[in-house]
């Protein structure tokens, strides 16, 4: 099987041309929190932010790419001597393997994880035609409740332009509620067309100050806001969230929630949604060779998403703190 996947994703970067095809680190069945009813989400690669937090950065590699679990590893030694680049070797202190991230996130072949019997080292990301994708999608419908559908999220969904737009298109044409977890940092000619495709858009305002936004997220949030407020004075159907992720010490004072909040107003949104931060990415970036610059970082108590709430309700914006929401 693992096999099978790997020649699968090497036939499609390779062949497949005219095709549009995307790579897909995820796809999970039966989400209650990724919009209204019961979902299929489909986590998509690559995004145009690098946010300091981020729970999924396997979103960020353009290919397919090998994560190192030392939990399931038992140090056969079968991927050291299948590795044709040398990439791997063992601490002669520890005792655990030592990987070479800058060779081995560069690699295409994954003779490793072909060796692996364990799953110690696997593969996060596969390559998809639109037809694969909307045969799965059509296949998880059954199982979607009346108000139910699919989100695409990511890292960013709509960065894949040729593949997501055909897959947005097929999905309306099979009359599937279409939802998007987006940046909305993308051209705005395009994030503004593609939208049509959509009937709910979640979107995250992490921190309204540019430079401030670029510190945490690598760009500024001018493109961001513009589109936001583009896209609310348009005439469109679907429905959008605004989304904070609350950062203690980070984006959760209060002159940026209430600059937040009418910034939502402004533009004549109704709703923000906000969102503890939470630490379930820190293994992902152990697997990847990556430090994880909040792993001492605390969530936010539900007491204190309350003020925060408060806040944001002053300001005359109906709030929803985390999963407890209408949709």
């Amino acid at each position: 099987m693992i096999a099978q996947t790997i020649n699968k994703n090497l036939t499609k970067k390779n062949t497949v041309q005219g095709s549009p095809h995307g790579l897909i680190f995820d796809i999970q069945g039966h989400s209650v929190h990724d919009g209204p009813g019961t979902r299929t989400t489909v986590f998509m690669n690559q995004c145009p932010l690098k946010c300091v937090w981020c729970s999924n950065p396997e979103s960020w590699f353009s290919h397919p790419v090998m994560r190192y679990s030392e939990t399931r590893c038992v140090c056969c030694g079968d991927c050291i001597k299948a590795c044709p680049e040398n990439a791997i070797s063992v601490s002669p202190k520890t005792n655990e393997l030592i990987h070479n991230r800058t060779k081995c996130d560069q690699c295409t072949t994954f003779e490793c994880v072909e060796a692996c019997k364990h799953e110690g080292a696997f593969l996060t990301g596969e390559y998809y035609t639109v037809d694969e994708l909307m045969e799965i999608l059509k296949r998880n419908r059954q199982f979607w409740s009346s108000d139910g559908g699919v989100t695409f999220s990511g890292g960013e969904p709509l960065f894949q332009k040729q593949f997501i737009s055909e897959v947005l298109r097929r999905c309306q044409e099979s009359y599937m509620n279409v939802c998007i977890e987006t940046t909305a940092h993308l051209q705005t000619e395009y994030f503004l067309n593609i939208i049509e495709y959509v009937d709910w858009a979640f979107i995250d305002l992490k921190h309204m100050d540019p430079m401030v936004h670029k510190k945490l997220t690598g760009v500024e949030n001018t493109l961001i806001l513009k589109n936001v407020r583009m896209l609310a004075e348009k005439d469109w159907n679907g429905f959008i969230v605004a989304r904070i992720p609350i950062i203690p010490h980070v984006n959760d004072d209060e002159k940026n929630i209430r600059a937040t909040a009418r910034f939502i107003k402004e533009i004549g949104l109704e709703v923000i949604n906000i969102l503890p931060f939470h630490r379930l990415g820190e293994s992902k970036y152990k697997q990847l060779g990556q430090n994880y610059d909040f792993a001492n970082q605390e969530a936010p108590t539900q007491e204190y998403m309350e003020k925060i709430k408060k806040i944001i309700i002053q300001e005359g914006i109906i709030c929803f703190v985390g999963h407890d929401t209408p949709f």
